[in-house]
């Protein structure tokens, strides 16, 4: 299984038997292509619990049977190879009246990220586990909702990744890509909610995703860095209230990522 599928990622090279029949589908699976100031960024929606498992076990795990954690919900994959672009910059070279594709197929993967693709893959489910009855939504609505900021939030740390590489604070990351999520998918920044997708309470943690963010150090000092967190949510609350950012949650990332509210 693993030459299999090394020949299919490494060299492009599907077995003859190759099937898709592993996958249950769906007619709302959907690949779409976001807009952002870094870029297009790819992504792929697959509606049923055990496709989006499936893909994860295969593309991250070499087909690996392995088991996929429920808490995990999106996954953005980066240099993967890409043998569309091979075949498509394969034919312009022929219809070009090239006669040396091998050599030319060389000359062009020596150029960063040649023949490379990112994807975000992203999986149906209340976001951050957070049940619909803790939320303004019905149960279909917050089904919805989540998509998209789950979608939404996957692309804004794409983004900064292209943008500010060397910039990470895991923390601060994850609050301000539920701001682009929330801002995408709701038309609005709601504070309450972002501050109960990450367990975090004027008074401390209460349990929620937040943890997953943390150092070891820091877990012991999660009810302080809970406090920072919501009066970050907060003051970002604030500042969407003056200022136009709804329509362009991706520049408001970028501003938020220059001058950060927590140090975590």
């Amino acid at each position: 299984m693993e030459a299999t599928h090394r020949l299919a990622a490494i060299r492009g090279i599907a077995p003859v038997d190759a099937s898709l029949d592993h996958f249950c589908g769906s007619e709302h699976d959907e690949l779409r292509e976001v807009q952002t100031p870094a870029g297009t960024v790819e992504a792929l929606f697959l509606e049923r619990r055990e496709d989006f498992e499936t893909f994860l076990q295969v593309v991250g795990h070499r087909s690996a049977p392995v088991t996929i954690p429920r808490t995990i919900g999106a996954v953005a994959y980066r240099g993967l190879a890409d043998w569309g672009k091979v075949v498509a910059a394969r034919n312009a070279y022929l219809a070009n009246g090239g006669d040396d594709w091998s050599a030319e197929f060389s000359r062009l993967a020596r150029t960063p990220g040649a023949f490379r693709t990112e994807l975000v893959v992203v999986s149906e489910g209340p976001y951050s586990n957070v049940p619909a009855s803790e939320t303004p939504y019905d149960e279909e609505e917050w089904v919805r909702v989540s998509r998209e900021v789950r979608l939404n939030h996957e692309c804004a740390h794409v983004v900064c990744r292209r943008v500010m590489p060397e910039d990470v604070l895991p923390v601060w990351d994850e609050v301000t890509a539920d701001v682009v999520g929330l801002l995408c998918a709701c038309g609005s920044y709601d504070a309450a909610l972002a501050a109960r997708c990450l367990g975090v309470t004027e008074e401390g943690f209460a349990g929620g995703r937040l943890i997953e963010y943390l150092d070891e150090g820091q877990k012991t000092l999660v009810d302080e860095v809970s406090c920072d967190v919501y009066a970050a949510i907060r003051r970002i609350a604030q500042m969407t209230e003056s200022d136009d950012v709804a329509s362009d949650p991706f520049a408001f990332l970028l501003e938020l990522k220059r001058e950060p509210l927590v140090a975590y």
